[in-house]
C-alpha cells in the first residue's frame, strides 16, 4: 500500500477521513440521498488499507520484523509484524503486546519508553509498557488515536470507515475489549448472500459457482509449500484455474482481492498459507469501533499532532525527534503503518535484514462507498455480490440497516479496483449506486 505524500505536518488533511458529496444521479430504487467515500490510499498516515505478502517475498519476512530489537531498544508493532494473525485488528493489537513484553525484557519496568503510534498496536503496547510500569508516552501524527480504525458519525450513525469486523470471535483479544468499551458484535453470516449480474440484471448461478470453485482451489493450496517467487495466479494456473471469464473475475475480486487489497498476479502464494484463525465466525462491531482505541487511550499521555521525523539510537538511551523539539527515552515502540517506515518516516538506520523485510512486504487496498436511501429497497440478506462490474469495482455491498437503522448500504473495491476509482467522490458514489440498482432492480 504507498502514495508520493510526504508526511509534514499534524493537521494534514487525511483522505481517510473522506469529505461527504451528494450524489447527483438517481436510480431505478429511488436517488441516493447522500454518500461518503473513503480514500485510504491517499492517506498521508496510512498510504493504503493493510500489509500483504507479494509475489517475490517469503513470509517469514514478518517474523524478521517481530522479533527484531534494534539497539536492545527499538521495536517494531503493527499488523505487518503480526505473524498469528497478520493484517487484521487482533493481529496488530497483538503485535503491540509482543513489543511491549520484548522493551521490558531489554530495558526493565522502570525505563522511559516512547510509543510512535497511536493506532490499535501503539496504544495496546502503550497501555502494557504503563501497567507493567514505565512512564510511557504516545506521539500521534494524527490529530485524534485510533489510526484505521475510524468510525464516521456525520450522519448521526456509526459508519465505520476502517476496520469493521472482528473476524473470529472464540478467543480473540478484541471481543473483551468490544465488551469493555460499551459495545456489541453482530455476527456476520456470509453464506446468506445473492449474486447478481450487473450485466444481465438477474441471478448469476454461475458466478456464485465460480466462486464456490475458487474458494475450493485456494483451500487446497493453503495446504501445500507454495514457492515464496510464485503469486496466487501462477499457483492457480498450475492447477487450471485462471481468471478468463467474466465469473472467475468475480470470484478473484470477492474471495481473494478484497480479502488481501492485491490482484491476483500480484500477490504472492504464500499469503495463502500464512497466519492462523480464530473459530466462531466474524461479527461486525456496533455502536462504534473507535471507542475501542479511545478507551485504550486512557490515563495514557497521548500528544496528538506531533508526527515524528526520526529516531537517534544511543549507548544510553533513544532521541525521539519532532517538528516541536526531541524527546529522550530509554526505548521506542514504532507502531506505524508499513509505508511510512518503507518511505523514512520515522528515519531510522535499520539492521540489513530488517530494512530488507520492510521493503519486501507490500500494502493491499481496499475502499468503501457508504449510500443512503430514502428507503430500503433491496433483497433482505446480509449480503449483495455483483457480477461483470466496470472494472470489477463495487462487487459486494452490505446493508447496514439493522445496524444503523436508516436505509443504508455500504459497498467495496479492493486492489488495482479500488486504487483507479473515480476521482471525485460524487462520481464514485454514482457509480457504485448504478452498479448495485443495475443488478438489484425494482
Amino acid at each position: 500500500m504507498g502514495v508520493a505524500v510526504v508526511p509534514g505536518c499534524g493537521d494534514a488533511p487525511s483522505a481517510g477521513d473522506p469529505t461527504e458529496e451528494a450524489s447527483r444521479t438517481g436510480t431505478a430504487a429511488g436517488p441516493v440521498l447522500r454518500s461518503q467515500v473513503t480514500r485510504w490510499d491517499v492517506d498521508p498516515w496510512a498510504r493504503g488499507s493493510y500489509s500483504a505478502i507479494p509475489a517475490g517475498t517469503a513470509s517469514s519476512a514478518r517474523e524478521v520484523l517481530a522479533d527484531a530489537i534494534i539497539g536492545g531498544r527499538i521495536a517494531l508493532a503493527g499488523e505487518f509484524t503480526a505473524t498469528d494473525y497478520p493484517s487484521t485488528v487482533h493481529g496488530a493489537y497483538n503485535s503491540g503486546l509482543r513489543a511491549a513484553a520484548m522493551i521490558l525484557d531489554e530495558v526493565g519496568a522502570d525505563a522511559t519508553v516512547i510509543v510512535v503510534g497511536a493506532g490499535i498496536a501503539g496504544l495496546a503496547a502503550g497501555e502494557a509498557l504503563q501497567s507493567a510500569g514505565c512512564t510511557v508516552t504516545v506521539l500521534e501524527a494524527r490529530d485524534r488515536v485510533g489510526g484505521r480504525i475510524l468510525t464516521n458519525t456525520d450522519w448521526g450513525v456509526p459508519l465505520e470507515f476502517g476496520a469493521a469486523w472482528v473476524h473470529g470471535v472464540e478467543g480473540n483479544p478484541l471481543v473483551p475489549l468490544v465488551e469493555r468499551a460499551g459495545l456489541t458484535l453482530a455476527p456476520t453470516d456470509f453464506d446468506d448472500a445473492e449474486v447478481h449480474s450487473y450485466a444481465t440484471e438477474e441471478p448469476s448461478p454461475a458466478a456464485e459457482a465460480a466462486a464456490v470453485e475458487l474458494i475450493d482451489e485456494v483451500d487446497t493450496l493453503s495446504e501445500q509449500r507454495l514457492p515464496a517467487s510464485s503469486s496466487v495466479q501462477g499457483v492457480l494456473a498450475e492447477v487450471g484455474w485462471r481468471p478468463d471469464t467474466a465469473d472467475r473475475r468475480f470470484a478473484a475480486s470477492t474471495e481473494i482481492v478484497q480479502e488481501y487489497g492485491l490482484d491476483i498476479d500480484r500477490l504472492g502464494a504464500q499469503a495463502l498459507t500464512e497466519g492462523e484463525e480464530y473459530r466462531g465466525g466474524d461479527a461486525l462491531v456496533v455502536g462504534g469501533f473507535s471507542k475501542v482505541p479511545e478507551m485504550l487511550a486512557e490515563g495514557l499521555t497521548v500528544r496528538l499532532s506531533s508526527p515524528v521525523t526520526d529516531l537517534l539510537l544511543g549507548p544510553d538511551g533513544v532521541t525521539v525527534s519532532t517538528a516541536g523539539g526531541t524527546n529522550r527515552a530509554d526505548a521506542v515502540v514504532i507502531a506505524v503503518p508499513l509505508p511510512l517506515l518503507q518511505g523514512g518516516f520515522p528515519s531510522l538506520p535499520f539492521p540489513a535484514d530488517v530494512a530488507t523485510a520492510i521493503a519486501g512486504l507490500a500494502t493491499g487496498n481496499l475502499e468503501k462507498v457508504f449510500l443512503q436511501y430514502q428507503e430500503e429497497w433491496w433483497p433482505q440478506v446480509q449480503v449483495l455480490q455483483v457480477s461483470d462490474t466496470p472494472s470489477e469495482r463495487w462487487t459486494e455491498f452490505y446493508p447496514l440497516t439493522r445496524l444503523t437503522q436508516q436505509p443504508i448500504v455500504v459497498g467495496f473495491a479492493g486492489g488495482s479496483a479500488a486504487t483507479s476509482r473515480p476521482v471525485s467522490d460524487s462520481a464514485c458514489a454514482d457509480e457504485a449506486a448504478d452498479v448495485l440498482s443495475r443488478a438489484y432492480p425494482t
